[in-house]
C-alpha cells in the first residue's frame, strides 16, 4: 500500500494510470458490500459520543437516519466491530465518503483503526483503508481496492487511482503484519450481541 502520487494534473491521465481522479460517480461502489470499521481500544461509550458528535457538526438538507451496530471481537475484545450501514436513497459516493470521514473521525480514540468492506458477491474484490499515516492533518487515507492503491482526501472530496498492480495484494498478511489482525477473528461476531447507536445524518439533496 502506497500513498498518493504527487502528479496533480489528472487532464492527460487514464484511468489505468497512477494518479487519475475519477468522478464521484465512479468512485468505489460498495452498496453491496459488508461495510465494517475495526477500532482497537476504544469503549462503547466513546463510539456513542462520537457518532452522536459527528451527527451534529452535518449540516446538510436531506436528513438521513441509520443504525450504526457494533461488538467486540469474542476472541480479541480489544477490538470493536463497527458495521456500518448503507443510506437509503442516497448515492454510493456519499456512502463511501462517510464510510472513510468516520474512520477519520473515530481514529480521535481508537490507538488503531481500519476499514474493511466484504463483498457479498465473492467474485467482487476487498477494500481496505487505513489512515494516512504520513499527513499530518490526519484527513485523509489510503487504501486498496482491486488490488490497486488508492489516496482519498476528505476535505477535497479526491479520490485517486495509484498504479496498476503487478501482483495481487496480501490482505491477510498485511493486516497481520501492520495491526497484528487476524482475519479469522471476524466470522465471530455472529455469536456476539450487539450494541446500537441509532443517529441522523444530513447529506446533499
Amino acid at each position: 500500500m502506497v500513498l498518493r502520487n504527487k502528479n496533480e494534473n489528472n487532464q492527460n491521465l487514464t484511468p489505468d494510470m497512477a494518479g487519475y481522479r475519477p468522478s464521484r460517480e465512479w468512485w468505489p461502489d460498495l452498496t453491496d458490500y459488508r461495510k465494517a470499521m475495526l477500532l482497537h481500544h476504544i469503549s462503547y461509550d466513546e463510539i456513542d459520543a462520537l457518532l452522536k458528535e459527528y451527527a451534529e457538526i452535518n449540516s446538510d438538507n436531506k436528513a438521513i437516519v441509520c443504525e450504526f451496530l457494533y461488538t467486540c471481537l469474542p476472541d480479541e475484545p480489544s477490538w470493536v466491530y463497527v458495521e456500518f450501514p448503507n443510506f437509503d436513497n442516497a448515492p454510493h459516493y456519499l456512502n463511501l465518503w462517510n464510510y472513510q470521514n468516520l474512520l477519520v473521525w473515530m481514529s480521535q480514540k481508537a490507538d488503531q483503526g481500519f476499514c474493511l468492506a466484504i463483498p457479498r458477491d465473492q467474485r467482487k474484490p476487498l477494500f481496505l483503508s487505513i489512515m494516512d499515516g504520513k499527513n499530518p492533518h490526519g484527513d485523509s487515507c489510503v487504501g486498496i481496492y482491486a488490488d490497486r492503491d488508492f489516496y482519498f482526501e476528505i476535505p477535497g472530496d479526491i479520490f485517486e487511482w495509484g498504479p496498476v498492480p503487478t501482483s495481487a495484494f496480501n490482505y491477510v498478511g498485511f493486516l497481520k503484519e501492520t495491526f497484528q489482525f487476524d482475519t479469522q477473528w471476524i466470522p465471530g461476531v455472529s455469536k456476539c450481541e450487539w450494541r446500537k447507536t441509532q443517529i441522523t445524518l444530513t447529506v446533499p439533496e
